[in-house]
């Protein structure tokens, strides 16, 4: 069988191997994206959890100093009443009222930080939300790879075994430059030859439009051991057999 006949075995199967390849991948992918945005998730709830923590720690922080304020301003008081003259008494009031501008100034610090807090917890319950619907969505993601997987083993298993036959009769070579193509082009590493005007021999690559030259049928036609590649797309070269028909003719 030539050459150009054994590659267009090979590249019909390819491709069949490929579409099946593609359903378990496009599953695979859609479970990845869900795996990268719960990682996301977990990320967002591990920061809202330290933040949260830090907050309670803030608050308590906060509540230790007001208590050591509330003592200070007892013992003032203690002292007030036992004050002998105005002189201490003025002392006194004027170092109580300092410190009540302080405790005032860590009260409004308390209330920003429990304030935080509140938002933190409200944060907590969206992020949890939002992680039980991403677990529902990758539990169905999880039993679509799984049965994708097992509807198409077998008849990949020939598909690729069959593909592997195909390869075996290619020119290593050439083999190496077919599986380039079809992995730059997604499987599509061949394209026919359209006729645009036979009466003026005018050809076209059908994957890129290009227009062809005329040496590129003749050497077809002349060799069909020989690889012709399209200048523009780099696919490899075919005529299908009413087009090689309808040519032939012609350029002989």
């Amino acid at each position: 069988m030539p050459l150009i006949d054994n590659l267009l075995t090979l590249y019909n199967v390819d491709r069949q191997v490929r579409s099946l390849r593609s359903r378990v991948e496009s599953a695979q992918i859609y479970l990845n994206v869900q795996n990268r945005q719960m990682e996301s998730i977990g990320v967002e709830q591990t920061e809202n959890d330290l933040q949260r923590k830090q907050r309670i720690a803030n608050i308590a922080n906060v509540e230790t100093e007001i208590g050591s304020i509330d003592l200070r301003i007892e013992h003032l008081r203690e002292e007030l009443n036992k004050a002998v003259n105005d002189k201490q008494y003025s002392a006194l009031l004027a170092e109580m009222n300092t410190i009540k501008e302080h405790r005032k100034a860590f009260e409004d610090a308390e209330l920003i930080e429990m304030s935080a807090v509140e938002e933190l917890n409200q944060s907590a319950t969206n992020i949890s939300e939002r992680q039980e619907e991403r677990q529902k969505v990758m539990k169905v993601a999880t039993k679509e790879l799984s049965v994708r997987k097992s509807e198409i083993a077998e008849q990949l298993a020939e598909l690729e075994t069959e593909r592997a036959t195909a390869a075996t009769v290619i020119p290593d070579s050439v083999l190496d430059e077919f599986d380039s193509l079809a992995d730059d082009y997604e499987g599509e590493a061949m394209s026919a030859i359209e006729i645009i005007d036979l009466k003026r021999r005018e050809y076209s690559c059908t994957s890129c439009s290009l227009r062809l030259p005329l040496d590129s049928i003749t050497s077809m036609l002349g060799n069909k051991e020989e690889i012709v590649k399209c200048v523009s797309c780099d696919r490899i070269l075919y005529l299908e057999v009413e087009s090689r028909e309808a040519i032939a003719p012609t350029e002989q």
